[in-house]
Parts: structure tokens; C-alpha cells; sequence
């Protein structure tokens, strides 16, 4: 008999941490502020059917997915937690008192903060899987005010009998929590959502150290899921009969929920399906238009320059600019970090990766000791630190009241000059040659030219080389602004694309490494072709050289060019209303000015992608919505190209567009809130919205809403190939991801042959053609 009891309990401790690691692992990762970049929060739901998960997320998340569905809430929320029930219960029977997921949430979320500020205060003593499990049950039971807010005498003593060994409390919540096998996976994820910032986090933290292959660490986001079962185990002890009965009444109609939901959603996707279609008649008629613009290379003449910009919608009105300056000039779209494998090492405790972050670096690029260099990055280095210390309300009240009166002049200073703020390595000019190693040993030239043909390759820029090549990385500009990392190069990690332009035309211009591409990689670069870097910053509309040594009519292009782009940008901001100082003028002001929310608008309103050479959408204006990466399909015969294309960047700009679409139908879950209400937690890992909550993730009100009504439109992702059916067939059929974001919709893909002006979409059966407007 003994035997079997232990036997039983082992079993049901491996079944629930079983069910607590298949709900974790629905949790998308959200990087910390430093390091923003665009994610899908629905990402690991990309199996399924959108229209699946839609109703799922609506009926028992109470997290509407598409546009409208938040009016379908009003008719009744899903309690699926008990101290969700609980409350709703206590406010039906009117009694006042702090409802205890509120209490919950702030409990759990201050501290995590506490955890995550102060690693080193656990003991290390503990088993690495449940430290943190065990410190939260330290510091609850000191709590001795949790008790008074939630008016419950009981409390206290739940608290102290909950055992202090997560699979102790494993076999209790199975036999007291009256939820059958296939309502605890549910009924976990649920719990998740109520601490879903954190579980973001933490998600992102699990991620990361499985990146870099750490074979023992702690998993914070099972211990998250434990604590928050623990409490709604609490509340299940603390609650009366009538409580425990309508819990059970929730759960024994969760499925007929979903249904009905289903149903209910109908006629609102019905409805998103017909905005997304009046977004894609615009974009069928200009794709439909045989281009009458032919690139230089097919008339036989080579450009007069040739500029490599990062796919980011923001590039796209710069693109147009530059080619408006001379029919010579030729764009090239291409992932902002270049292709190259690097981390900035800006110094021995400091270090930054540049590239996506589902990539982790190998390369180390460090600058090579160039006095006024160094010193640059020194000052900037101090300035960003001065900044981060007065981004908590601690630390702006603080410096404040310790300087007295002279912070007077400082604020004055700000306030008055418009001076944006500059992140580390937003515009370095490095004179000297950049140090490039793997492991602290310098990498081989062969390595380098293995990268560089590969990146060219990418590019499709293999000949027909102009003698000057700008690599354009990009950056912004804003002041007061703790998620600036968001307006850079998410491609570089949220980071500055100058480390990546000036590393790669460094590499590109090294005599040694072009006699490589041309012995190894059948790519000859002329002599006199030199690559220079630049940068785009993407706030104030304006193109920078980071080289010195430039031909003055690329110099006379690039400033014509920042006038034209500075006057698209400063309508985009102000719409209808007037501009009263002159473009360039507004658009510092704005990225200075400490007080200013919408210092621009991001990559808010995107909407397609297109992989195809630039000379056939050379002749039209896509309003800065499309996302253009260079694709000649007669030049990549076995698909690797397309494949790559199709996994990497397709899918970067699926998680860009799905974080503004969350943002704008989700906003209470996937949106950050009120900017103006923010404070930075634990040193810049996220923000509360206001002074506790849980942490909140996803882009600020006013990145999407211009005030009265919303500003970003959201739509799913057009992809448009100009490629055979029959290769993206091919990919499709071999990349799971690519499938499974193609036939279960969350994305469009059509396929565009521009010497005929068709287009064909990609459905789950098939190829369908996309009519004529």
C-alpha cells in the first residue's frame, strides 16, 4: 500500500510538470528594453489555424485577436483561475475588498523585480530548478500585509503549509483542484496569462541560455508557473463552497465557450479579410502595372552609385529619394546587420550583439584603440548611464533633489536645445581599422571572404559593381525614451547598424579578402570600387556618412535626398496640420525634445514584403509600408537563396507585423499602455505602467494611435515573391515554419511574375490567381 501511494504521487508530480512545461513553452520571448526587437506574441501557436487560436485566446484568455473582437468580452469574461472566480463572485455578492488577482499580480510582480535586481541574495544552497520558488515563499510568508489587504485572516496560514518543494505541491493541487486531464494544460496557461509580461521575460531568458547551450540552468518560467499555482491553491482553501462550485460550473463549459466564441468571430474576420483585401487592391494595381523603369545594369550601363539599405519600411522613402537624385543610382534591399555573425565588444565588462536575435554571435569586433575614438565611445558610454539612472522615478526625484539648483540649468539646457539622445555606437566614425576575432584570435581572411561572398551573394550584388557602394545601417534618434532600442535595427538586436555597415566595408575594401572572392567565390570587385559606410537615422529623415573620404557628388546626392525624405516625413507626423519651421528643424525638435511621444512612427502601418529586384518597384511609391529586399530568382537556380529568405527575414517581418497588429487589437495584453505613465524596472528589463501590474510588453499607445483614433492599420503580411510557383513550392514543402505560416494563415503569400504584370496567391490547397482590380 505504501508502495503504491508513492508510486501514484510520482506519477502525478510527472504529469503536471509535464503539462507546466508544454504551457510554458507557449510563451513567446520579449527581449529587454536594451535589446527591443519585434516578436509574435502568438508565435508558438503558429501550428494551428489563427482562426483557432483566435477563438481560443478570445474564450478562455479573454485576449481578443482580431479587430472588434474586445466588444464580445462585454458579454462575459472567462473566470478560469480561482482567485479569478473568487473576485468575480465577491464582486456579485458586493463586498469591498481588494480583489485578489489584483493582489496577486502585484505580489508575484514586484517580486520578480526584487528577484531578477538581486540574484545574488539566493541562497545558493538550493536546488537551481526551485531557488526561485523557494525565495518567493520566503518572502510571502514575511508579507504580514497581504492578509489585511485581502481582508482574510486565514490567509497566513495557507501560506505557511504550502510545502516548500515544488513536486510537494504538485500532487496537492492535482487532488484538490477539480480539473480533469484535458482542462489542466488550459487551465495553466490561464494562470501564465495573468503574469504574461514576466512569463515573456523569462521565456526570453530560457531562450537565450539555450541559444548558448547552457546545459544547467535555472528555469525560471516553470518556477513562475509553480508560484502562481500555489496561489490559486491558496485561494482555493481560503474560499467557501459556493466559490469552489462555480469554479467547476466554468471549467464543465469551457469547451462549449470556445465554440460559441468560434461562431461569434465569423463576420469579424469576414470583416478583417475585407480591410486586408482593400490594402492588397492598392498593392495589386501597382504590381499589376508593367514597370517602364529598367535597372542600369540591364541597358548595359554601370551605376553611378549603388546604396545597400536594410529592408525596414522606413528605408523605403529614403530609397526613393536617393533614386530620385540621378537615374544611375541603384538601391539594394537587404537585412540591416549585413549578414555578419558580430557582437560589439565596447568594452571589458560590455558587450552587444549585432544580428537577429534567433542567431548567436561568433565574431567579436572591437574599435582598435584610435584615441578620439575611444574617447567618443567613453563619453557616450557616461551620457547613456546618466540617462539610465534617471529613468526610474527613484532616480529622477533623486538626482534632482541632490543637485538642488544647479540641475536647473542642465533641465533648461535639455528642454531648450532639442538635443536628441544618443545611444552607444548610434553614429561612430572609426578611423582606424576595426580588431576582428573569434575567441580572442583574429579571424582568417579566408573566414572573412567565405562571409563576404555569401553576403554579396545575399545582396544579389555578385557584378556590375559602381565605384562608390554605400552600406547604409540605420539608427534613431529620441530623448526620454526607454524603449528607444525598438526604433533601431531590429536586425542588429535593437541595436545601431554602424558597428555592422563600417566592420563589413571594411572587410569588403581589404585587398587580401577580394583576392579571396575572386579566386574562391568567382566575385571580382574592381579596383577602384570602395565601399563606404553611412547611416540612416531613421528620426530625423537623415542619411550620415561615417567616412570622410567621399566624391562630392555622393555627398551632393545623399544632402538633396535628406531634404526630400525630411519633407515626406514631416507630413507623415503632422498630416493635415501645417508645418510651422521647416522640415528638418521639426523633425530634430521632435526627436529631441524630452516631452515628445511620437518622435516618429516607427514601423507602424507596415503592411507587405517583396523579394524581387528593386529595378521592377523602382517606379512606385509604397507609402513606407512595404518591406524590399533584393531577390533575382534567375541567379539562385537551386532555391538556397529563396530558402533563406523565406526563414530568416520573411519571418522577421511576420514578428514586426504581428507585434504591431497585437498591439493595436491587444493592447491590454500585448501593448505596453501609456508611455507617460511608465517606470523602468529592474534595470531596463521592462516597464510598469504606472507603479506595479505585471510588466508590460509590446508597443506604447502612442506608438500606434495618433491621439483620436488609431494611427497603425492592423493587416497580416503580404509576401510577395517574383519567383516560380514551382520554387516556392519547394521551399514550402521543405521549410515546416514557412508551411505552417502560409496554411494556417497568418500570413499572405503570392507569387509575382513582373514581365507579365500577374500575381497568384498561395492558399493550403493550392495556387489561386489574385484578380484584377
Amino acid at each position: 500500500m505504501f508502495t503504491n501511494f508513492h508510486s501514484k504521487q510520482e506519477q502525478d508530480v510527472t504529469r503536471l510538470a509535464n503539462w507546466i512545461q508544454q504551457a510554458t513553452a507557449t510563451v513567446a520571448p520579449v527581449w529587454p528594453l536594451d535589446r527591443s526587437i519585434a516578436v509574435n506574441p502568438w508565435w508558438q501557436q503558429r501550428t494551428e489555424s489563427i482562426h483557432e487560436v483566435a477563438a481560443e485566446q478570445l474564450a478562455w484568455f479573454n485576449i481578443p485577436l482580431v479587430k472588434g473582437a474586445e466588444g464580445l468580452l462585454s458579454e462575459g469574461r472567462f473566470h478560469g483561475s480561482v482567485a479569478a472566480s473568487y473576485d468575480a463572485t465577491q464582486a456579485q455578492r458586493k463586498l469591498r475588498t481588494l480583489p485578489w488577482l489584483t493582489e496577486i499580480q502585484q505580489q508575484m510582480s514586484q517580486f520578480c523585480a526584487l528577484w531578477v535586481n538581486y540574484p545574488a541574495q539566493v541562497g545558493q544552497h538550493h536546488d537551481i530548478n526551485q531557488r526561485m520558488f523557494k525565495q518567493w515563499l520566503k518572502v510571502v510568508r514575511q508579507d504580514r500585509g497581504i492578509a489585511l489587504l485581502l481582508n482574510h485572516k486565514n490567509i497566513q496560514q495557507h501560506l505557511e503549509n504550502l510545502p516548500e518543494d515544488i513536486f510537494e505541491l504538485y500532487p496537492i493541487a492535482l487532488h484538490q483542484l477539480p480539473l480533469t486531464a484535458a482542462q489542466w494544460p488550459i487551465y495553466l496557461q490561464v494562470l501564465l496569462h495573468d503574469l504574461y509580461g514576466w512569463a515573456s521575460i523569462f521565456s526570453q531568458r530560457r531562450w537565450q541560455r539555450e541559444l548558448t547551450q547552457q546545459q544547467d540552468f535555472n528555469d525560471e518560467l516553470n518556477q513562475l508557473l509553480a508560484i502562481r499555482l500555489a496561489w490559486d491553491l491558496v485561494c482555493w482553501q481560503s474560499s467557501d463552497e459556493a466559490l469552489q462550485q462555480q469554479f467547476k460550473l466554468t471549467w464543465s463549459h469551457y469547451l462549449e465557450r470556445k465554440q460559441q466564441v468560434a461562431i461569434q468571430l465569423q463576420p469579424l474576420w469576414q470583416q478583417q479579410s475585407k480591410r486586408e483585401q482593400d490594402y492588397q487592391q492598392q498593392l495589386t494595381t501597382q504590381l499589376m502595372t508593367p514597370s517602364t523603369k529598367q535597372s542600369e545594369n540591364t541597358l548595359g550601363k554601370p551605376p553611378k552609385l549603388q546604396a545597400v539599405c536594410c529592408i525596414d519600411v522606413r528605408s523605403e522613402p529614403m530609397r526613393r529619394a536617393l533614386e530620385a537624385q540621378h537615374e544611375g543610382i541603384q538601391t539594394i534591399g537587404f537585412a540591416g546587420f549585413f549578414g555578419l555573425p558580430v557582437e560589439y565588444q565596447v568594452s571589458a565588462e560590455l558587450s552587444k550583439p549585432q544580428l537577429p536575435a534567433l542567431l548567436a554571435p561568433q565574431w567579436q569586433v572591437q574599435l582598435s584603440g584610435h584615441h578620439e575614438t575611444s574617447e567618443q565611445v567613453s563619453k557616450i558610454w557616461r551620457s547613456a548611464s546618466w540617462h539610465r539612472a534617471h529613468e526610474s522615478p527613484a532616480g529622477a526625484y533623486g538626482w534632482v533633489e541632490m543637485s538642488g539648483l544647479a540641475k536647473i540649468a542642465k533641465l533648461l539646457k535639455k528642454t531648450l536645445t532639442y538635443q536628441p539622445q544618443q545611444r552607444i555606437a548610434a553614429s561612430l566614425v572609426n578611423t582606424g581599422p576595426w580588431l576582428i576575432t573569434r575567441h580572442q584570435q583574429p579571424v582568417s581572411n579566408r573566414e572573412l571572404a567565405q562571409v563576404a561572398a555569401q553576403v554579396l551573394t545575399g545582396m544579389s550584388l555578385t557584378e556590375a559593381f559602381a565605384e562608390s557602394v554605400l552600406l547604409i545601417g540605420h539608427t534613431a534618434s529620441t530623448h526620454n525614451n526607454p524603449h528607444a532600442a525598438s526604433l533601431e535595427c531590429g536586425a542588429c538586436g535593437g541595436q545601431s547598424g554602424a558597428v555592422n555597415a563600417q566592420v563589413l566595408a571594411q572587410i569588403l575594401n581589404e585587398p587580401s579578402v577580394r583576392q579571396l572572392l575572386t579566386e574562391h567565390h568567382q566575385i571580382s570587385i574592381p579596383s577602384q570600387t570602395r565601399f563606404i559606410a553611412a547611416l540612416h537615422n531613421t528620426t530625423l529623415q537623415q542619411l550620415q556618412l561615417l567616412s570622410a573620404d567621399v566624391p562630392q557628388d555622393v555627398a551632393t546626392w545623399i544632402a538633396a535626398a535628406n531634404t526630400q525624405a525630411q519633407q515626406e516625413q514631416a507630413q507623415r507626423l503632422l498630416g493635415q496640420q501645417a508645418a510651422t519651421v521647416p522640415p528638418q528643424q521639426l523633425l530634430r525638435q521632435r526627436a529631441g525634445s524630452w516631452a515628445e511621444v511620437r518622435p516618429e512612427w516607427g514601423l507602424a502601418r507596415n503592411a507587405a514584403i517583396i523579394f524581387a529586384p528593386r529595378s521592377v518597384t523602382r517606379s512606385l511609391n509604397f507609402d513606407g509600408r512595404v518591406f524590399l529586399h533584393e531577390y533575382v530568382a534567375e541567379h539562385d537556380q537551386d532555391q538556397s537563396l529563396l530558402t533563406q529568405l523565406l526563414t530568416a527575414p520573411m519571418v522577421v517581418a511576420h514578428w514586426i507585423n504581428m507585434q504591431y497588429y497585437a498591439s493595436t487589437v491587444a493592447p491590454q495584453q500585448f501593448g505596453s499602455g501609456n508611455k507617460l505613465l511608465h517606470n523602468v524596472v529592474a534595470d531596463g528589463l521592462g516597464v510598469f505602467e504606472g507603479n506595479g501590474g505585471d510588466l508590460r510588453i509590446g508597443l506604447a499607445r502612442q506608438s500606434v494611435h495618433d491621439g483620436q483614433d488609431w494611427y497603425h492599420e492592423p493587416l497580416r503580411l503580404t509576401v510577395v515573391i517574383a519567383a516560380d510557383t514551382v520554387a516556392i513550392d519547394q521551399v514550402i514543402a521543405a521549410q515546416p515554419v514557412v508551411k505552417q505560416l502560409v496554411d494556417n494563415e497568418w500570413l499572405w503569400l503570392w507569387q509575382w511574375q513582373p514581365s507579365t504584370a500577374t500575381l497568384q496567391q498561395r492558399t493550403a490547397t493550392g495556387w489561386v490567381a489574385v484578380p484584377k482590380t
